[in-house]
C-alpha cells in the first residue's frame, strides 16, 4: 500500500484481483500533528478500499510505528459498523521505542454502497482516528481543457477539433457539454456514456465567418466532479492577398508607367503575398467596366471639346484592355505566407481618332483597374441574401490601380519631308542640311535612318532630348545615271516588350518617310559610234571595234546594223544554197572576235561567201554533252514539280466548290414557307465546334469583367437541366475531364451560392436546396461533391459531367436526424482539383404545431340543446413538414362533457387546420375540461374548455282544484 498526502495509491491484492486507482481524500487530515503530540506514527492516515462489491472480502494493512523514546501501551477499538473488522487477537499492544506493528482491516460489504467508518487508536490520554472507507466502482472523467484553432482565414469554412474523454475508473460515466454563445460553435455529442476503462472523442466544430480573436468557454459536466470549462480559443485573421512594392514591404496600390510612345512599352514589378495560413489559388482580372476607368482619353483637354467628339468616346470604350495592359503570371498557387514577383507591361496603341492631324499636344490617357483575388466558390448573384451572418466578403479581393499615357512621335523636319537635291553628275555630290526637332517635351527619341542607295547621311542615328533639335547632313552621291525618287526611312528606337511579355529589348517601333528627289545627269561630250566595214578604213583597226579618236572631225558614218542573213539579198551568188534562218551577218574583218566562246543559238555568216562563220570552242569553261543533258533533266524534272503542285491546288478549289454548290436543284414542289425547319444540329457538332473554339484561347490573356459577365450570360441560357452523366464516357467527355485546369479555368467554373442556408427546418424532414453551376469554358468539366455528411446522402448524386457553355441545378437534398444548429462544409473539385467549399447551415427543431388560443369559451350557437354549446381553435403548423397529431381529453373526475372533431389527424406544411369543440349539456356535466394535443415526434400542447352556464330558479304560485300548489321554473341562461 502506497500512501501520499491528499491522495493515496492503494493496491488492494486479493487473489487475482489487482487494482490500481488514483482517487482523492475523503477525509482530509494533518496526520503529522497527531503524530507529533501522540509520539505515534500511523500509515496510512486512512484507510480506502476503492471498487469494491458485494459478497466480496477486501483487506488492508496498517502500520503503527512508536517513535518516542519509551515503551507504550496502545489501545485499539474496532470500528462500530459491522462491515469493518480489525484483525487483532488482544486489542491491547505495548511497543517498544522505535519499533512498528503491523494490524489487517478486512472490509466485507453486505451492499453496493458506500460505507463510512473509523479506527480509534489510544495512547494514554490521547486518541487517534483512522478513517475507514469502502466505496463502489466508480468513474474517474478526464478531459482537456483547451481546444486551440490555431490561426484560421476568414472563409466561412467549418473547421473541426477532436478532443478525448477519458475514464479511468471500473464504471461508466455520464458527460455534458453546453456552449450558450453567440459565435459559430457547435459541440457533438454533448452528452454521452463513457464505458470504463475506455474513452468518447468530442467533435468541435467552428465556423471562421469573420475576422475576429475568439475566447469562447464552454461548460462541461463530468459525473462525479465539479462543473468546469472548456476554452475555446482561434485567432481569424481578415486579409488573405496583398499587393507589396517591390523595394519595401509597404502595400502598393497604384502603379505609375507615367508617358510612353504609341508602340513601345514599359515595365513594372510588384509581388503577391498570401498573407494567410493557407494556400490559395489566386488569379488577376482587369475591371473593364469599373467606375474611374480611363482608356485613351485626353484628360487635359476641355469637355466641350470632348462633348464634340462623342463618337470617338463610344469606340474607344469598345477596345480590348488586354493589349494595351498585361501582367505575368495572371495566375498561380500561393503557399502560406509567400510572395511571388509578377510584371506588369504597359503597351499604349494609337486608336483612329475622329481629327486627322496629330499636333504636339495630342495625348491618350490610360487609367486601368486590375483585381487580384483568391479562386474558390463564388456567389455574384447566387448570394443567398436570406444568409445574414456573413458580414465581409467571401473571399478576400485586392485592387491594384494602374495608369499611363501614351504619346504620338512627332519630328518636325526643316525645310520639309520632302527633299529636292540639285542635279549632278556621276561622281559630283548634293547636299542639303536638315533640322530635325523633337516635337514631344516629354520623352526623347532615338533615330535612325535607313542606308539608301546613291544617298548619305550623317550622323545616321542620334538622339534627340524632348522638345530638341539635331543638325543632320543630307548628301546625293549618284553612281548611276537617271531620275531619283526614293523614301527615305528613319527608324524610331525604343524599348518593345518580347514575346513573353516580361522582358524588354531596344527595337524599331515606328518609321518616319523622307522623300529624296534629285537627277543624275549624262556628261556633255558625246561619243559618236564608228562603224568600220572593214573596206578601206581611214583607221586601220583589225577588231572591227567602233574608233573614237577624232571623230569629231568626220560628220558622216555608215549607221551600225546587224541584219539578218535570211532577210538581205546583198551579193547573192547564185550558185550558193539558200540562206539558213535566223543567220546573222558579220562584220568583214571580225576575225580576232571568233576565238572566244560562242552562243551555240546564233550562227553568222560573212557578206559576200554566205558560209557559216567558223567558230571557236573553249573546252575548258563550254558545257559537255553529258553536262548539257543533266541541266536539261533538272529544268524537265522542276517544272512537272511546279505542274503538278499548280494540279493538286486546282483539285482542293474544285472539290471545295462542289462541296458547296452540291444541292439538288429539282424542283420538288416546297412552297416557301411551307413550315420546313432547318436541322438542329446534334451534340457531337456542338461539342467539334466548341472544342476547336477552346484552342483559341490564349494562355496568358488576362481576364476581364466584361469577358466574364458576356460569358456567364452565354452560359445561363444554356440550360441543361436533364441527362447529366455522372462519369464521362465519350472519347472527347474522357479528353477534357482528364486536363489538369489552370486556377483561371477553375475560376470560369462558378459553383453556388457559397452557403446553403436550409434555414428552420424540422427533423428527420427531406429539404431540397439548389447549387447552381455555371461552366463558362468551351470544355467538359468534371464536377465532384466530396462531402461524406449523412445529412447530404439522400441527394441524388454526387458527381456531374457539366457540358461546354452551359448552367444547370443540383438539387442538394438535406435529411438530419438531429435537433439542433447545423453547421458543416464541404468541399468540390473540377477535374479533380480542389476548387473551393460549400458552407451547410441549418436550424433543425422538433415538429411543433401551435394553437390559436391555449384556453376556449364555448358559448351557445343555436337553439337545439344537445348542438348550441361549440367552439373552434385552429392548430397552425409553420414549418416545413406535415405533422400528425392525435387530442387527448382529460379526465378530471367528474366525467368528460367536451368533444372535438378531429380527434387526429394531419397538418399539411405551412398550413392550419380548424377543430370544433362540443359540450354535452347536462345536470352533472362539468363545465371545465381539458385536452392534451400530442404531435407525432414533436411537442404536446394544453387546452383548457370552458361553458360559462348561469342557472335562474323563478318561484310561482297556483291553484290546483282547491288546492295551493307552488312550482318552480328553471331556466338556464349562458353568458353572450
Amino acid at each position: 500500500m502506497n500512501t501520499q498526502k491528499g491522495s493515496l495509491t492503494i493496491n488492494v491484492h486479493r487473489g487475482s484481483l489487482a487494482m490500481s486507482i488514483q482517487r482523492g481524500s475523503l477525509v482530509p487530515r494533518d496526520m503529522d500533528s497527531s503524530g507529533r503530540d501522540m509520539q505515534l506514527r500511523v500509515i496510512p492516515a486512512e484507510v480506502k478500499f476503492l471498487d469494491t462489491m458485494a459478497g466480496r472480502v477486501y483487506r488492508l494493512p496498517i502500520t503503527v510505528h512508536n517513535i518516542c523514546r519509551w515503551n507504550q501501551k496502545i489501545r485499539f477499538k474496532e470500528p462500530v459498523k459491522p462491515q469493518f473488522k480489525l484483525m487483532l487477537t488482544s486489542l491491547d499492544k505495548e511497543l517498544a521505542s522505535g519499533l512498528q506493528m503491523t494490524a489487517m482491516v478486512e472490509y466485507h460489504p453486505d451492499k453496493d454502497e458506500d460505507t463510512f467508518d473509523r479506527l480509534l487508536i489510544s495512547i494514554e490520554n490521547k486518541t487517534t482516528e483512522i478513517p475507514l472507507i469502502g466505496l463502489i466502482p466508480s468513474c474517474q472523467l478526464e478531459i482537456e481543457s483547451v481546444v486551440n484553432f490555431g490561426t484560421l482565414v476568414a472563409n466561412s469554412k467549418v473547421y473541426s477539433k477532436e478532443i478525448t474523454i477519458t475514464n479511468h475508473g471500473k464504471a461508466p460515466g455520464i458527460f455534458k457539454a453546453e456552449y450558450h454563445g453567440q459565435l459559430p460553435i457547435l459541440i457533438f455529442p454533448t452528452s454521452g456514456i463513457v464505458d470504463a476503462k475506455s474513452s468518447m472523442v468530442i467533435k468541435v466544430d467552428f465556423c471562421a465567418d469573420q475576422p475576429r480573436i475568439v475566447d469562447e468557454e464552454a461548460i462541461v459536466i463530468l459525473q462525479g466532479q465539479p462543473e468546469m470549462l472548456l476554452s475555446i480559443k482561434a485567432h481569424v485573421v481578415e486579409q488573405i492577398i496583398e499587393l507589396l512594392s517591390m523595394s519595401s514591404d509597404r502595400r502598393l496600390e497604384c502603379i505609375h508607367f507615367g508617358p510612353v510612345f504609341f508602340g513601345s512599352s514599359k515595365i513594372k514589378h510588384a509581388r503577391v503575398y498570401n498573407n494567410s495560413p493557407e494556400p490559395i489559388n489566386w488569379v488577376a482580372i482587369i475591371q473593364d467596366d469599373a467606375v474611374g476607368e480611363e482608356l485613351g482619353t485626353d484628360i487635359q483637354q476641355r469637355t466641350d471639346i470632348a462633348l464634340n467628339n462623342l463618337t470617338y468616346i463610344r469606340k474607344i470604350k469598345n477596345i480590348d484592355t488586354t493589349i494595351i495592359i498585361s501582367c505575368l503570371p495572371n495566375e498561380g498557387t500561393l503557399q502560406p505566407y509567400q510572395k511571388t514577383v509578377i510584371t506588369f507591361c504597359f503597351t499604349p496603341k494609337l486608336m483612329a481618332v475622329g481629327k486627322k492631324d496629330i499636333g504636339p499636344s495630342y495625348r491618350q490617357d490610360y487609367a486601368l483597374f486590375l483585381r487580384f483575388e483568391s479562386v474558390g466558390s463564388k456567389d455574384g448573384f447566387l448570394r443567398d441574401d436570406d444568409y445574414k451572418t456573413i458580414k465581409s466578403e467571401r473571399f478576400q479581393k485586392v485592387e491594384l490601380a494602374l495608369t499611363g499615357t501614351g504619346l504620338p512621335v512627332l519630328l518636325q523636319f526643316d525645310p520639309g519631308p520632302v527633299l529636292n537635291f540639285k542635279p549632278c553628275f556621276m561622281g559630283e555630290r548634293s547636299e542639303i542640311q536638315c533640322i530635325i526637332k523633337n516635337q514631344c517635351e516629354l520623352l526623347p527619341v532615338t533615330y535612325h535612318f535607313k542606308k539608301t542607295a546613291n544617298f548619305e547621311i550623317d550622323p545616321e542615328k542620334g538622339k534627340i532630348t524632348g522638345g530638341g533639335m539635331v543638325d543632320v547632313m543630307c548628301s546625293f552621291v549618284p553612281h548611276q545615271l537617271g531620275v531619283f525618287k526614293v523614301k527615305q526611312m528613319i527608324e524610331i528606337i525604343g524599348l518593345v516588350a518580347e514575346e513573353d511579355l516580361q522582358s524588354l529589348s531596344v527595337k524599331s517601333f515606328h518609321h518616319v518617310y523622307l522623300a529624296f528627289n534629285s537627277i543624275c545627269k549624262a556628261s556633255t561630250k558625246k561619243v559618236v559610234m564608228k562603224f568600220d566595214p572593214g573596206i578601206l578604213p581611214s583607221i586601220r583597226n583589225p577588231t572591227g571595234k567602233f574608233v573614237v579618236k577624232d571623230l569629231a572631225k568626220r560628220k558622216n558614218y555608215a549607221p551600225v546594223a546587224m541584219l539578218q542573213s535570211a532577210m538581205t539579198r546583198t551579193h547573192n551568188h547564185r550558185s550558193c544554197e539558200e540562206p539558213v534562218k535566223d543567220m546573222l551577218l558579220a562584220f568583214p574583218n571580225d576575225r580576232a572576235a571568233t576565238i572566244r566562246s560562242k552562243d551555240h543559238h546564233k550562227h553568222f555568216r560573212p557578206i559576200f561567201t554566205k558560209v557559216p562563220r567558223f567558230n571557236y570552242v573553249n573546252h575548258d569553261f563550254a558545257y559537255t554533252t553529258f553536262e548539257k543533258q543533266q541541266k536539261k533533266l533538272h529544268e524537265n524534272y522542276y517544272a512537272m514539280y511546279l505542274k503538278y503542285l499548280r494540279s493538286v491546288r486546282l483539285q482542293k478549289k474544285q472539290a471545295e466548290r462542289e462541296r458547296m454548290y452540291s444541292y439538288d436543284d429539282t424542283d420538288i414542289g416546297l412552297e416557301p414557307g411551307s413550315g420546313l425547319k432547318s436541322p438542329s444540329l446534334s451534340e457531337a457538332e456542338i461539342e467539334e465546334e466548341l472544342s476547336s473554339a477552346a484552342n483559341s484561347i490564349r494562355a496568358n490573356r488576362l481576364l476581364t469583367t466584361r469577358g466574364i459577365a458576356s460569358q456567364e450570360e452565354e452560359s445561363v441560357r444554356r440550360k441543361v437541366l436533364k441527362g447529366l452523366k455522372s462519369e464521362p464516357s465519350t472519347p472527347q467527355e474522357k479528353h477534357d475531364c482528364s486536363l489538369m485546369l489552370t486556377p483561371k479555368q477553375i475560376h470560369q467554373v462558378i459553383v453556388g451560392p457559397s452557403v446553403l442556408n436550409f434555414g428552420n427546418i424540422c427533423v428527420n424532414s427531406p429539404n431540397t436546396h439548389l447549387l447552381h453551376v455555371i461552366n463558362m469554358l468551351p470544355m467538359h468539366v468534371l464536377l465532384q461533391l466530396d462531402t461524406d455528411l449523412e445529412e447530404l446522402q439522400k441527394t441524388n448524386q454526387f458527381s456531374y459531367v457539366i457540358l461546354p457553355t452551359s448552367s444547370t441545378y443540383i438539387s442538394m437534398v438535406f435529411d438530419s436526424p438531429t435537433i439542433g444548429k447545423f453547421w458543416k462544409s464541404f468541399t468540390f473539385t473540377v477535374n479533380n482539383v480542389p476548387s473551393g467549399h460549400i458552407l451547410v447551415v441549418a436550424v433543425v427543431q422538433p415538429v411543433t404545431l401551435e394553437l390559436s388560443s391555449n384556453e376556449l369559451v364555448l358559448r351557445p350557437r343555436g337553439f337545439f340543446m344537445k348542438t348550441c354549446f361549440r367552439g373552434t381553435v385552429r392548430l397552425y403548423n409553420r414549418q416545413n413538414c406535415c405533422a400528425q397529431f392525435q387530442w387527448q381529453p382529460v379526465n378530471t373526475g367528474r366525467g368528460i362533457a367536451f368533444s372535438i372533431c378531429p380527434a387526429k389527424g394531419t397538418v399539411e406544411a405551412y398550413s392550419s387546420l380548424e377543430c370544433e369543440v362540443t359540450w354535452q349539456q347536462g345536470f352533472s356535466s362539468p363545465e371545465e375540461g381539458e385536452f392534451i394535443l400530442h404531435v407525432f415526434q414533436g411537442n404536446a400542447l394544453k387546452l383548457k374548455c370552458v361553458a360559462h352556464v348561469i342557472i335562474f330558479l323563478e318561484h310561482g304560485f297556483c291553484f290546483e282544484g282547491y288546492e295551493f300548489v307552488g312550482y318552480t321554473l328553471v331556466y338556464i341562461v349562458t353568458y353572450i
